[in-house]
């Protein structure tokens, strides 16, 4: 009896967590609320995890289901670890990415727990109902006559109108394209039994999904079109990846795809609109896969990729049609075929694997271990010392995350000493994210700036400006230490250094250092090449400046400002007609009624009127201008003998 109703508490649990999972969302630092997720589903499988081991014990039999996908699953979760371990230059932000190996291992986890306890049924009805729930606040959200966006202080968080909690409207229509065919199966399998009630409920739901999926549909073709890195670019920086024999096979670390993005992006990157953006995430799952995972893991993945359709046309093809089995790996299929244009976040990615728990119903089996008596108990050694980890390093991750969240907030109400002690609880609590060692770094400049704008400055304001620069700095640097191939990281310190120039000694020296280090691993940047250019320009260095803007307007040459830049360094080195040209080239590509060309305009006279007038030729030479070459003059009787003393001569041939 006692073991029937745990059975019946997990079930209820676990259709719960999977109903809850698309819904719920933790405010983070981030705006896609991932990370809340994670938490939310490792604490769910833990409370299941218990009532399983609760149960086993009452039963005194362990009982289980076949997973008919374990191999292939573990063998991508191995190439993950891998990748982790050789590859990653942060190892905490492999583990914690969004799509990184924890995301892949909840999943993994996901994945055993729903196979061996979940009710298929019960967890697909979950699965519609929260796709309906969506859809709803989908439907509200459009016709709801609101002020967008709708501001949560208290959470830091701003709704708009194509806002989702699943993290992106993008992964809702995803969702909603999976969860319709599976309400169209429930409904046929209810109609097929004679149960009205279900099937009217699944056709009422399904047709409420089918509204929210137009609706995420109008609006991502409208108000909400995604920003993706485009496929080309994408498939470039993986190519890349793949020539250098340090990261082909496992590739640059999960969660490394903005490492990979700013190294390895095609100079036809900067022609687009997106040029000074930096992607954390590729174009499609697949090329997100070669470059953070290397070919390894994208074997892994097209391994478990081709069961998954060799089952699925198994189950096409079966004479009689089980509705629900069609729809789940319908369901898989269409994942797996936007997994070619679309990246994952890690809910579409749980959504794959607990599809896969419920694709095939496998014969239950059970291991009696009654004989072993009480020792049984030394089996809960290894899960307690797992689980203890889990959460351990967890909480500190998820303590961490507060913390800064609570320092953004602190920052938005201009509380800089709240902002301040904030941080360095982030920073005390996870050491090894260069997120908070950057943010910590600025506000510190900031606050030295601000106690440096009084007036009459006491000695102790001096020395407390002293200690905030010299944290700046240490900062700085340690978040380029915590991860070598962040750009963002050296950038972030060569601007501090420069910021510092007329109050350190050798601080130019240092940001020089910086910005090469930052162009290293951004080398086509034109934006970085500007910045460094501006550091010479203020220092009165005009060749080097120019040398500068000038490669930044061969990375981009419709970069107006690039162009404006160099003029000036080519005005201030004397080269005028070249300065000239410049600024024609900047009037050019400003909108002609704008501030910015009547400056450049402005700029182009004055740089006309020191242009020093050309002499004019003699009037003789200004008309003979033309003329053919000179015929030979006439030869002499009898012709001359030339010495033949010299080196010997080969004629051309």
């Amino acid at each position: 009896m006692r073991s029937k109703l745990l059975s019946k508490v997990a079930e209820v649990v676990l259709a719960a967590t999977v109903f809850l999972l698309p819904i719920i969302f933790l405010p983070s630092f981030s705006d896609i609320y991932d990370f809340g997720k994670q938490l939310f589903l490792l604490l769910a499988l833990f409370l299941i995890f218990l009532i399983w081991t609760v149960q086993t014990f009452v039963e005194k039999k362990l009982i289980y289901k076949k997973a008919r996908y374990f191999l292939p699953i573990l063998f991508l979760l191995i190439t993950f670890l891998a990748s982790t371990i050789i590859s990653s230059s942060n190892k905490t932000i492999s583990f914690t990415a969004v799509t990184g190996t924890g995301a892949i291992f909840l999943a993994f986890l996901s994945y055993l727990i729903l196979g061996n306890l979940g009710k298929r049924k019960l967890i697909l009805y979950a699965l519609l109902g929260g796709s309906a729930c969506l859809s709803l606040l989908r439907l509200i959200l459009y016709l709801g006559s609101f002020a967008f966006p709708l501001n949560f202080p208290s959470w830091n968080l701003a709704i708009g109108k194509a806002w989702s909690p699943t993290g992106s409207l993008l992964a809702q229509a995803i969702f909603a394209l999976v969860a319709i065919p599976i309400g169209f199966s429930l409904m046929f399998e209810n109609l097929k039994q004679q149960k009205t009630s279900p099937a009217l409920v699944a056709f009422l739901t399904n047709t409420l999904n089918m509204v929210g999926l137009g609706l995420c549909i109008y609006l991502l073709g409208t108000v909400a079109k995604p920003i993706l890195l485009p496929q080309i670019t994408a498939w470039a920086i993986a190519l890349e990846g793949l020539k250098n024999s340090r990261f082909a096979i496992f590739g640059l670390g999960p969660g490394q795809f903005v490492n990979a993005f700013t190294s390895f992006k095609p100079l036809s990157f900067n022609n687009g609109d997106l040029w000074n953006l930096r992607f954390a995430t590729s174009s499609n799952w697949y090329f997100q896969l070669l470059t953070e995972v290397g070919i390894l893991g994208l074997v892994a993945y097209i391994t478990l990729a081709w069961k998954i359709l060799k089952d699925a046309v198994k189950v096409f093809r079966q004479p009689r049609i089980s509705y629900i089995g069609l729809s789940i790996y319908l369901g898989l299929t269409i994942l797996l075929i936007a997994q070619f244009f679309v990246p994952l976040n890690f809910f579409l990615l749980v959504l794959m694997f607990i599809l896969l728990a419920v694709a095939r119903d496998e014969e239950t089996q059970a291991a009696d271990f009654s004989a072993v008596g009480n020792f049984a108990f030394l089996a809960l050694i290894f899960p307690l010392i797992f689980w203890g980890a889990v959460f351990f390093f967890t909480g500190k991750l998820a303590l961490a995350d507060s913390y800064f969240l609570g320092s953004l907030k602190a920052a938005s109400q201009n509380d800089g000493v709240k902002t301040y002690n904030l941080q360095i609880k982030a920073i005390q609590t996870d050491p090894s994210s260069p997120t908070y060692r950057v943010a910590y770094s600025q506000t510190n400049l900031a606050l030295a700036n601000a106690l440096a704008a009084k007036q009459d400055l006491a000695d102790q304001d001096r020395s407390t400006i002293t200690q905030l620069i010299q944290q700046a700095i240490r900062e700085a640097k340690a978040a380029v230490t915590v991860d070598t191939r962040s750009a963002s990281s050296w950038e972030n310190l060569a601007t501090l250094y420069r910021s510092l120039i007329n109050f350190a000694e050798g601080a130019d020296q240092w940001t020089v250092a910086s910005y090469q280090q930052a162009i290293n691993l951004d080398p086509l940047n034109p934006r970085l090449r500007i910045d460094f250019g501006g550091l010479y320009y203020s220092q009165k260095n005009w060749v080097q400046a120019a040398n500068l803007f000038s490669q930044a307007t061969n990375l981009k040459p419709n970069l107006a400002n690039a162009h404006y830049n160099l003029a000036n360094a080519l005005r201030e080195a004397g080269d005028l007609q070249n300065a000239l040209a410049e600024y024609e080239a900047t009037q050019t590509l400003v909108e002609a009624d704008s501030n910015d060309y009547q400056k450049v305009t402005q700029e182009l006279e004055e740089v006309k009127k020191r242009i020093p007038t050309p002499t004019p030729l003699p009037k003789s030479a200004e008309t003979e201008t033309l003329s053919t070459p000179p015929p030979p003059a006439e030869g002499i009787e009898p012709p001359l003998e030339l010495p033949n003393e010299g080196p010997n001569i080969t004629p051309s041939p």
